[in-house]
C-alpha cells in the first residue's frame, strides 16, 4: 500500500513525509480522533515483502512502548493497514541535534547538558535491555524549551536484515550512510555483539562533533572511515578547539576507547559526569587536589558493604545481613545510582580488603560501611560514604528507631545518602526512598531476616529451615508481603532443586506470590516468584514472560528477574536476548554465583558444548566452591565427550551440596556415557532407593535409563514425568539428554503435551 499524503493508516490522515531511512519511513499525520498531529513510522517499502516483517515490527514496537522517559519519542500506537505495519509516535517539535551542529560548535555547557538528557534516555532503555545502535545527532531532537529527545530507539536492532552479522554485511548496509557509519563502535562494525558500551561510544562521537564541529574521524570514503575508526586515533577535542575543559576532554576519550571494557560501563556512570560539567557551577579543577570540585558528587555508583554486627551476639548476624540487604533495596529504586546488588557486596564479609580494591573490584564511585546494633526492641544504624579513590570519608551518621519502626529507619539512611551525593531524584523516587510508614510486627520482621538467610544459602537443610521460618513470621503478619516472597522464592527453588513435587512445591511458591501481590499489587519481586512458576510449572511461556517484562518494567534493577528471565528467553531459543538477560544480572550483581555460571548456559542450550566447557571452567576459578557450578561444569562436560571431567564436576557437586537426585542422576548418566554400566546401574538403584523414601522425579530416572540404552523405559518415565509435571519437560525438546528420542512418536507425544500445557 502507498503511503501519500491524503492517504490514511486507520485513523490517522498523513499529511507529509518527515524523513526516510532505511530503517524507516516517518511522516507527520492527524489524529482524527483525538484531533493531534502525530509522528507516524513504516516499514520501509523496500522490506514490506519480507517473510514476518510486520510482526517483528509490531513485537519489537510494543517492546519499545515500554521505554516511558521524558527524554524518548513516546510510542503511542501501533497498527496495520492491508499490507502496511506503522508505528504511531508522539511528534516533537523543535529542530534535529544535526540541525544545530550545522550552526556551529555548540557551547561546552550546552553541550554537556544535551549530552547528559542523552544519557539519562539510554540508561532507561539499558536498564530494560534495548539498545539503540544507530544513537546519532539526526537522531536527537532539542525542543525549544531546551528538551532532549532520543528517536529512533531500538528501530536499527528491529529492522536488521538478515544478514547483518557478517562483517561485510555491515559494512555494505552502511557504506552509503556515511553519517551513521561515522558513530558506529569498533565492535559494530566488525559485526561483533552489540551493547550498552557501543551506545555510550556513540554519545562520545556526538559531544566530540556538539563541542568541536567535527568528527573523531573524517575519511570521506566508507571503507576508509571504518579503518580509522578500527585502527585510528582521533585529534584530541582541545586540540581542535582549546577553549573546552579537560574534564570534557577526559569523557569524551573514555566513550571514544576502541575497547569496550575502557568505556563507561553503564550511561549511569557516563551520565553523572555530564550532569557535573553542565551544572552552574561547574570549574575546570586545578592540580592542586584541595581546589577538585566536592567529591561526593562525583558518586553515581555504590556498594553497601556488609554492615557489622555490633550486638556482641554472632547469632545475630542474620541481622545485620538482613539490614545491609533493606539499605541496598532502597537505594536501588533510584534510577540515576548504580547499586550493587546484596549477594556480590556480601561476598566482602570479614574480608580485610581495602576500599580502593573493593572499589574497582565492583567498578564503583564510593562505598558505604557501618554497623548495627541491636538492643531489645532498639536498632541503631550507623553509616558512612567513603570516596573510594582516596578513602575519604564524606559523611557519616546515625540513627535508631524501635524495631517495628524498621522500615522508615531504612528509608532515613537511603534517603540521607542520596541527599549527600546530590544525585538526581524523581518525585516517585523520592516518596520511595522514605520507606514504609507502616509498622511490622517485632518477632515476625525477625523470623523474616532469619528465613531469607537460609534461604540465600540454598542448600536442602537451610532452604527448609528457613522456610519453616518465614512461615511463623506470616502467622504472626499476614500482612507483611516480603515474607510472602520469601517463601514463594524457597517453595520455587525447592520445587527446581526437585526436593519437593513440582505439583506441590510451585502451587505453593504462586499462593504466597499472589497473596503478596494481594499486599503490594507493584511488587517486582512477587511477579518474578509468578513469572518462575508459570515457565517451570505452567509451561505457560507467554505468560511468564509478562510477568518477567512486567517485574523488570518496576524494579529494572533487580537483578534476579533479569537472571529468571534468561531461563525463559534460552527454552524459546532467544539466545541473544537470554545473553542481554544475564549480561545486565552480572552488572548489577557482579560477583553473584548464580550470574557468574549463568555464562555457559547459553552456548550449552545451543549446542556448542565445548564453549560450554571452557566458559564454565574459567568461572570456576572464580567459585571453586559453588556447588551448582560444578552440576552445569558436569553436564558440559559430557555433551562434550570429557567423561573424566563430567564424573570428577558431579563428584565434587555432591560433595558441596549433598547427593540430591538431580545430582545423582547427573553422575550415573555421565559413568553410563562413558562405558562404566555398573557404576551407572548402582547409581540408578540408588536414586530408585532414594524414591522410597522422598520425591525422586521420573525426568531425572529417564535420563539415566535412556544413557544405558534403556529407550522404552526412558519413554515410560517421561510420560510419568508428564503427571508429576516434571519442570525440566518445558526445555525437553532443547535438552540434549533427550536427542536420540527426537522423532520417536511417543516422545513427540509428549512434546506436544507439553506444548498445550496439557
Amino acid at each position: 500500500m502507498p503511503v501519500a499524503a491524503g492517504s490514511r493508516l486507520g485513523p490517522y490522515e498523513i499529511l507529509a513525509p518527515l524523513g526516510v531511512g532505511g530503517m524507516g519511513e516517518v511522516y507527520r499525520a492527524r489524529d482524527t480522533r483525538l484531533e493531534r498531529d502525530v509522528a507516524v513510522k513504516v516499514i520501509p517499502e523496500a522490506a514490506r515483502g519480507e517473510p514476518d516483517a510486520s510482526a517483528r515490527f509490531k513485537r519489537e514496537a510494543l517492546a519499545l512502548s515500554r521505554l516511558n522517559h521524558p527524554n524518548i519519542e513516546m510510542v503511542l500506537d501501533v497498527g496495520e493497514e492491508r499490507d502496511t505495519a506503522y508505528i504511531v509516535l508522539e511528534l516533537v517539535p523543535g529542530e534535529t541535534l544535526a540541525a544545530r551542529i550545522a550552526r556551529g560548535r555548540v557551547p561546552e555547557r550546552e553541550a554537556a547538558e544535551i549530552g547528559a538528557q542523552v544519557a539519562e534516555a539510554l540508561a532507561e532503555a539499558h536498564e530494560r535491555g534495548v539498545v539503540h545502535r544507530d544513537l546519532k545527532p539526526g537522531n536527537v531532537m532539542v525542543t525549544p524549551k531546551g528538551r532532549v529527545k532520543v528517536l529512533d530507539f531500538g528501530l536499527a536492532r528491529m529492522a536488521q536484515a538478515p544478514s547483518e552479522e557478517t562483517p561485510t554485511a555491515a559494512l555494505t548496509q552502511v557504506g552509503t550512510t556515511t553519517g551513521t557509519l561515522a558513530y558506529m563502535a569498533p565492535e559494530q562494525l566488525l559485526g561483533q555483539f552489540v551493547d550498552a558500551r557501543s551506545d555510550l561510544y556513540a554519545l562520545g562521537v556526538v559531544l566530540y562533533e556538539m563541542t568541536t564541529a567535527a568528527r573523531p574521524f573524517q575519511a570521506p570514503l566508507a571503507t576508509a572511515l571504518a579503518n580509522e575508526i578500527l585502527h585510528g586515533t582521533p585529534v584530541l577535542p582541545r586540540e581542535r578547539e582549546p577553549s573546552l575543559s579537560k574534564r570534557l576532554e577526559a569523557v569524551v576519550l573514555r566513550a571514544l576507547d576502541r575497547d569496550r571494557g575502557q568505556r563507561y560501563q553503564t550511561a549511569g556512570e557516563m551520565l553523572g559526569e555530564l550532569r557535573r560539567l553542565a551544572a552552574p557551577d561547574s570549574v575546570e579543577p586545578r592540580s592542586d587536589s584541595s581546589a577538585s570540585v566536592s567529591s561526593a558528587r562525583r558518586v553515581t555508583s555504590i556498594a553497601v558493604l556488609p554492615l557489622e554486627n555490633l550486638s556482641g551476639d554472632p547469632t545475630q548476624e542474620y541481622f545485620s545481613d538482613g539490614m545491609t540487604e533493606e539499605l541496598i533495596s532502597s537505594l536501588a529504586q533510584v534510577r540515576a545510582l548504580r547499586i550493587i546488588s546484596r549477594t556480590s557486596v556480601l561476598r566482602y564479609k570479614g574480608q580485610r580488603k581495602s576500599i580502593p580494591e573493593i572499589a574497582r573490584e565492583l567498578n564503583v564511585d564510593a562505598v558505604v560501611e557501618g554497623s548495627v546494633r541491636r538492643a531489645g526492641d532498639r536498632v541503631r544504624i550507623t553509616a558512612q560514604l567513603i570516596e573510594a579513590a582516596t578513602e575519604r570519608h564524606l559523611w557519616a551518621r546515625s540513627y535508631e528507631r524501635d524495631l517495628k519502626e524498621v522500615f522508615a529507619l531504612q528509608g532515613e539512611v537511603a534517603s540521607a545518602i542520596v541527599e549527600e551525593i546530590q544525585v538526581s531524584v524523581t518525585p516517585q523516587e523520592e516518596t520511595l526512598l522514605k520507606g514504609s510508614a507502616r509498622t511490622v510486627d517485632a518477632e515476625a520482621y525477625e523470623h523474616y531476616l532469619k528465613g531469607r538467610y537460609h534461604i540465600e544459602q540454598r542448600t536442602e537443610a537451610h532452604l527448609r529451615t528457613g522456610l519453616a521460618l518465614l512461615e511463623q513470621a506470616v502467622q504472626r503478619d499476614d500482612h507483611f508481603e516480603l515474607a510472602h516472597i520469601g517463601i514463594a522464592d524457597a517453595y520455587n527453588l525447592m520445587g527446581f532443586m526437585c526436593l519437593l513435587a513440582p505439583r506441590e512445591a510451585f502451587p505453593r511458591a504462586q499462593a504466597a506470590a499472589r497473596r503478596a501481590l494481594e499486599l503490594a499489587p507493584s511488587s517486582a519481586e512477587a511477579l518474578t516468584s509468578l513469572g518462575y512458576a508459570a515457565l517451570w510449572h505452567d509451561w505457560d511461556l507467554e505468560e511468564s514472560e509478562r510477568l518477567f517484562r512486567r517485574s523488570i518494567d518496576l524494579a529494572p534493577k533487580y537483578s534476579q528477574a533479569h537472571l529468571w528471565f534468561t531461563n525463559q528467553l534460552m527454552v524459546t531459543g532467544r539466545f541473544e536476548e537470554a545473553e542481554t538477560e544475564a549480561r545486565l544480572a552480572r552488572i548489577l550483581d557482579p560477583q553473584s554465583n548464580v550470574a557468574m555460571a549463568f555464562a555457559g548456559w547459553s552456548p550449552y542450550w545451543q549446542g556448542r558444548y565445548e564453549d560450554a566447557w571452557r566458559m564454565l571452567m574459567s568461572v570456576r576459578e572464580h567459585i571453586p566452591e559453588f556447588g551448582p557450578l560444578h552440576y552445569w561444569l558436569g553436564h558440559a562436560s559430557m555433551r562434550a565427550g570429557r567423561d573424566a571431567d563430567a564424573v570428577a564436576a558431579f563428584e565434587r557437586c555432591a560433595a558441596l551440596v549433598g547427593r540430591a537426585p538431580m545430582v545423582v542422576s547427573g553422575l550415573a548418566t555421565a559413568h553410563a556415557l562413558a562405558g562404566r554400566e555398573a557404576e551407572a546401574r548402582s547409581l540408578l538403584q540408588e536414586l530408585e532407593r532414594m524414591a522410597s523414601q522422598r520425591y525422586v522425579g521420573a525426568y531425572h530416572i529417564a535420563q539415566v535409563q535412556l544413557a544405558l540404552g534403556e529407550r522404552e523405559a526412558a519413554l515410560a518415565n517421561l510420560e510419568r514425568a508428564l503427571d508429576e509435571r516434571v519442570h525440566w519437560l518445558v526445555a525437553a525438546n532443547r535438552d540434549p539428554a533427550l536427542a536420540a528420542l527426537r522423532g520417536e512418536p511417543r516422545f513427540e507425544a509428549i512434546l506436544a503435551r507439553v506444548k498445550s500445557r496439557a
